[in-house]
């Protein structure tokens, strides 16, 4: 049972941030396709556009010739409108850590899920859909310290997994 856990919730690889990614070095070993969370993996929690680093990250994945795209549990309206910002496309009210929103992303895109990377800063919704949908699943520290209750409520219970995967 807790390698079935483990296997579900431990990320494939983790960075300080999104600018510390290799992405030439993804590209070259096969993957395709990017899915990004935003809220504390590109923006503050209910960032409506994208800022400067949103921009520079995304600029880095491009150059790598990666495709992109937006997978958020956020509202409609407001992923879409960051989506835009960046001109990529988005699957809003994803329900992380279902895969729905994933195989979505994947089917658009012509990828095949091992050609696929799953970025975001939470165990228990971007890594673990990552890992249900086959994808790499790549953890980023949270870039905000700000967040909505049940948010909170998901750290708590993943300060348990950092301290097991030796996260810092």
């Amino acid at each position: 049972m807790i390698k079935k856990i483990d296997s579900l919730i431990r990320p494939d690889q983790f960075f300080a941030d999104l600018l510390q990614i290799d992405y030439a070095a993804l590209y070259q070993n096969g993957y395709r396709l990017i899915m990004l969370d935003i809220d504390n993996t590109l923006a503050r929690h209910g960032s409506l556009e994208a800022d400067d680093y949103a921009r520079n990250a995304l600029v880095q994945m491009k150059k790598a010739q990666f495709q992109c795209w937006i997978i958020s549990n956020g509202g409609n309206r407001r992923v879409r409108r960051y989506a835009a910002s960046l001109d990529l496309p988005c699957v809003p009210m994803a329900n992380k850590p279902s895969t729905r929103a994933l195989k979505l992303a994947l089917k658009q895109s012509g990828v095949k899920p091992d050609q696929a990377i799953m970025i975001g800063d939470q165990l228990l919704t971007d890594i673990v859909s990552a890992h249900r949908a086959g994808c790499l699943a790549v953890l980023v520290h949270p870039r905000f310290h700000k967040e909505v209750w049940n948010v909170k409520l998901k750290r708590f219970i993943e300060k348990y997994f950092y301290r097991r995967y030796k996260i810092r």
